[in-house]
């Protein structure tokens, strides 16, 4: 037999609230209880005749529960301490181990039962050392490990084989102490793959992997901090990977993910993985331990560990979980014996879902008096469920407060409760059932009040950030979403989302190599570096660190990609990481300084790729030159750091609120109380955003500064404050120039800030040139058309929102129509798209209020209704395409894609006027009921009338309609036939092409 063996080492890294997890009071639980008289330590399940078996470890019997009611109807006595249970994959053996390891006077017991379910015959058989555990392989092969020895257990003979021997394991003894559970007692797991080819093993030291038709093993002994708990293993079908205790691993043994924040208890949780669902079930209780937080069943995405689901337990689980073969019912060692979940039927628990992370307040200078948002509340399910929802912050009203769901919610802020106050508030909505088996989290409540003076448009990004780098080759932007796993790609120009790219657990810090080809991100709960094509934003293969390794920070020279690492035991290390190899190593010394750094380490690399600044908590920082391929400079500088740290290409830093030479020597030390959240060198000058120390309702400025003196040009304040955190790190990367010279953008309280590149320039007045209708750029508007203004000076920068109703200030602008602030979509320097309020008539004035003063008011002519179509459809080469879609192929009317008789057709348009139900601007059209146009249109091709058969705001948009008609059984041909939309007396016309 071949038998390799590693050494891995694992740990987790606390930090004070990383893991917090709000939660509501006790009410509904998910799970069944089902009590044994006893302690379980193993369970197997026999679906083929419909039972469960429970090892129950302190009654020596194993009970049987009928799966079909969840009872006990009979149980089987065994020799004492039932520890482990393995049944073969043809259903006939059941195999029980017995964890016999008597303290002196008394002798071992350590015992192998065979049960064949078949006959009911019974053979009980001596073990020389401790059980461990026990599984069955493809090959019907029982895997026996011991506290000495892996040995092969054939259930049909009793005959018994070597695989290998092991050293250095050590097993409790019994009697225990009082109040030991099982399963801390025994300390191991073994598990099978679903398709039996891999047995996988966890113990105090080691863990192991055994190919059974290789009959090949592998151990690997690990060091882990905190104890590798729950003592449990469970593994994908196909054995590619599997979770043991806190930790995710691939079948190679590398450390994919870990839980965040793990106590380590060996006998509270458990996890079962649904390979083909892509999810794990899982109890990892959290250090500090809170005795007023219960239980907690999280599902899991089982690559990276996101949290999909949280749902509330009766009690804690304590040992092995097991799905059955449909994957919809999950059976768990628990405290009382064994629960059982019905996975999946999850849909018939009440639970709570809202359909927002964030609630944004913008207040404005166009708003007046109390700004409401909505938000709806469903039960995922369907089902009707009772919520009640508070917030921590005054001035919030919330209507309904109490109710069942389906529910839409509408919370007002009052503004003059917050008229004093600079910068974002924030808030929780917090949600509570006494019937939800889940625990939704809290919705935030964000509330800022721009004022003239202030820079910036912000954009709202829910969760923790905690890095933020710009593509210097694409104009595009990437946000590091660490409570999600991902990092968020946003476009430069318009600032919208533009992809998320998945990462493994607890992403951190990212790097763009030197040849901007790709995108590396570290993490703090998995060994590997995750890498991205930024050509076609696909992840690559990942890179393992050095076992116990956990690369935090990344930076790429020109000559060399390093990692700070944090490492299980310390010293803490600067790694190496090779792209054409996938490998990573640990440098054996930092030039003539030893490589050992703290924890909390970030690394910068300068545009140019010459040099590498490493800067550490605790006041050390060290200078990679690419050139030298080495570090040439370390120094201790007199104070702690955090916040900011940055590397120009003309030899000088930031680190904190220090600028460095190019020997790390402070040149200027800048002194306030605020805190130094981001900088950026720029064109021969810096660039310094600072705010408060914490994320609270004041605000943040940018300044310039001399990078000769150190000295600062007078400060410009931001519209609202800097992150103070950087998730689980003390420095915080928040500002970033974007490779298209327009704009800078600034991680901040609520998501980002978009800043002219000439942010403290004197602002002109802005003015509006013209008004159109957003479809065909006429001038025929109706109310609730969505629009175009053109002008200048519009807006200091392109930005568009994805808030949704649409927010009444986008940008730093807002725009009124006779006094009221109306909805908007995007603001640029040039143009604003806007939706015109539903009740307005005949001549209107609109007025644009910006930071640079208030435009003249535009008149405009509103007509009841006034139909046009969109056009901007793009087939190919072609653009600007009217958007006229063939029902039967849903692809845009073209030359080559036609018009046929009797196809389908969907029109879609604005500027329809009234719908019943109405649908308050800015706000999504409804499904059901639609909200059909009050004054049906008539549509023609070419003068032949069409029948419609829908009209209407179309489901889901913001002031679009469509219009669903069929074209007549003998549609006259023609390359540019008339398709003519007429209501009211107005009339909008494109040219298709139409073939009978």
């Amino acid at each position: 037999m071949w038998r390799e063996r590693l050494v891995a080492l694992l740990s987790i890294w606390w930090v004070a609230g990383v893991m917090a997890i709000p939660w509501q009071a006790p009410g509904a639980t998910f799970g069944e209880v089902v009590a044994i008289g006893g302690q379980a330590s193993d369970i197997a399940l026999d679906e083929g005749r419909g039972v469960l078996y429970i090892a129950n470890f302190t009654a020596g019997r194993i009970d049987v529960l009928s799966l079909a009611d969840h009872t006990i109807h009979t149980s089987i006595h065994v020799a004492p301490a039932p520890s482990s249970l393995a049944l073969s994959g043809d259903a006939r053996f059941l195999v029980v181990t017995h964890f016999g390891n008597v303290q002196p006077p008394g002798s071992s017991a350590s015992a192998l039962t065979v049960m064949d379910l078949s006959s009911g015959a019974r053979q009980t058989y001596v073990l020389e050392s401790p059980p461990l555990g026990v599984a069955f392989g493809a090959d019907g092969m029982a895997l026996v490990a011991t506290t000495s020895e892996f040995l092969l257990v054939d259930p049909m003979s009793g005959r018994t084989s070597l695989v290998d021997t092991v050293a250095g394991l050590t097993a409790n003894t019994i009697p225990a102490a009082p109040g030991t559970p099982p399963v801390q007692v025994v300390a191991a797991s073994l598990a099978s793959s679903g398709d039996g080819r891999y047995i996988f093993g966890l113990a105090d030291t080691i863990r192991f992997t055994y190919d059974v038709s290789a009959r090949r093993l592998k151990v690997i002994g690990y060091t882990a901090t905190p104890t590798l708990g729950p003592r449990v293993v469970s593994v994908a079908r196909d054995g590619s990977y599997y979770a043991a205790g806190w930790g995710l691993f691939s079948q190679q043994g590398v450390l994919l993910a870990q839980f965040a924040g793990a106590a380590g208890l060996l006998a509270v949780g458990s996890h079962a993985i649904d390979s083909a669902a892509g999810v794990l079930y899982a109890q990892i209780p959290q250090a500090p331990a809170n005795p007023g937080v219960p239980p907690v069943l999280w599902i899991v995405d089982a690559d990276n560990l996101a949290i999909r689901e949280r749902l509330a337990l009766p009690e804690n689980l304590a040992g092995r979980a097991l799905l059955n073969a449909q994957a919809d019912t999950l059976y768990a060692v628990s405290e009382s014996g064994v629960m059982v979940f019905g996975v999946g039927s999850l849909d018939q628990f009440h639970r709570l879902a809202v359909d927002h992370e964030d609630l944004v307040f913008h207040g404005s200078f166009c708003q007046h008096g109390a700004i409401p948002q909505t938000l709806r509340i469903v039960d995922p399910g369907g089902g009707q469920t009772a919520f009640a929802l508070s917030s921590d912050l005054a001035g919030v009203t919330i209507s309904p407060s109490t109710g069942r769901t389906p529910a839409t919610v509408t919370v007002t802020i009052d503004p003059s409760m917050f008229q004093d106050r600079r910068g974002t508030v924030s808030g929780l909505l917090k949600i509570a059932s006494a019937e939800s088996v889940n625990l939704p989290l809290p919705v935030r409540l964000l509330v800022n009040n721009q004022r003239p003076d202030e820079r910036g448009s912000s954009t709202d990004v829910a969760g923790t950030l905690s890095d933020l780098v710009a593509d210097p080759a694409r104009d595009r932007f990437y946000v590091v979403r660490q409570d999600r796993n991902q990092v968020l790609v946003f476009d430069g120009s318009g600032l919208f989302p533009v992809a998320a790219l998945r990462t493994s657990n607890t992403p951190t810090q990212m790097a763009i190599t030197s040849d901007r080809k790709y995108l590396l991100v570290g993490h703090d709960n998995s060994q590997l570096v995750y890498i991205y094509d930024l050509d076609t934003l696909q992840p690559l293969s990942p890179i393992a660190l050095p076992p116990g390794h956990y690369p935090r920070s990344l930076a790429a020279s020109g000559n060399a990609i390093l990692a700070a690492s944090r490492v299980v035991g310390g010293p803490n290390t600067i790694d190496k990481i090779d792209l054409v190899s996938r490998t990573a190593v640990t440098l054996p010394a930092l030039g003539v300084f030893q490589n050992s750094i703290n924890a909390d380490t970030v690394l910068a690399a300068t545009p140019n790729g010459g040099a590498i600044l490493a800067t550490s908590a605790d006041g050390n920082v060290m200078l990679y030159d690419a050139g030298a391929d080495t570090f040439t400079v370390s120094r201790k500088l007199p104070a702690a750091l955090a916040g900011s740290y940055a590397a120009s290409n003309s030899g000088q830093f930031v680190a904190g609120n220090n600028l460095l030479n190019a020997s790390l020597k402070p040149t200027q030390t800048w002194n306030g109380p605020d805190f130094s959240s981001g900088f950026a060198f720029l064109d021969g000058q810096g660039l310094r955003l600072t705010g408060p120390q914490a994320a609270a309702g004041a605000g943040g400025t940018i300044q310039r500064i001399d990078l000769g003196t150190g000295d600062h040009v007078l400060p410009t304040r931001v519209s609202e404050q800097p992150l103070a955190s950087g998730g689980i790190s003390v420095f915080t990367r928040t500002l970033a120039p974007l490779a298209n010279r327009n704009t800078l953008v600034a991680l901040t309280v609520s998501g980002f800030t978009a800043l002219s590149r000439n942010f403290d320039t004197p602002v002109a007045p802005p003015a509006i040139d013209r008004v159109v209708n957003a479809a065909d750029l006429t001038s025929l508007v109706a109310p609730g058309s969505l629009i175009a203004v053109f002008g200048a000076n519009l807006n200091p920068t392109n930005i568009a929102t994805s808030e949704i109703p649409l927010p009444t200030a986008i940008g730093e602008s807002c725009l009124t129509v006779n006094g009221s602030a109306i909805p908007m979509l995007f603001a640029s320097p040039g143009q604003i798209n806007a939706q015109l309020p539903l009740h307005i008539d005949g001549r209107v004035a609109m007025t644009l209020y910006t930071p640079g003063g208030v435009s003249g008011d535009y008149y405009l002519n509103v007509m009841p209704v006034a139909p046009a179509i969109f056009h901007g459809g793009t087939a190919g080469p072609l653009t600007d395409i009217p958007v006229v879609i063939k029902a039967s192929n849903q692809q845009l009317v073209t030359p080559s894609n036609p018009i046929h008789s009797n196809d389908q057709i969907w029109i879609y348009a604005t500027g329809l006027g009234s719908t019943a139900p109405e649908v308050a601007a800015g706000n999504p059209a409804p499904s059901a009921p639609p909200a059909l146009t009050v004054l049906a249109p008539e549509v023609q091709l070419g003068g032949v009338p069409l029948a419609v058969g829908f009209a209407g705001l179309a489901p889901g948009q913001v002031g679009v309609y469509l219009i669903n008609a069929r074209a007549p059984a003998k549609a006259p041909n023609g390359t540019e036939v008339p398709l003519t939309v007429r209501q009211g007396g107005v009339t909008a016309s494109v040219a298709v092409r139409v073939v009978d």
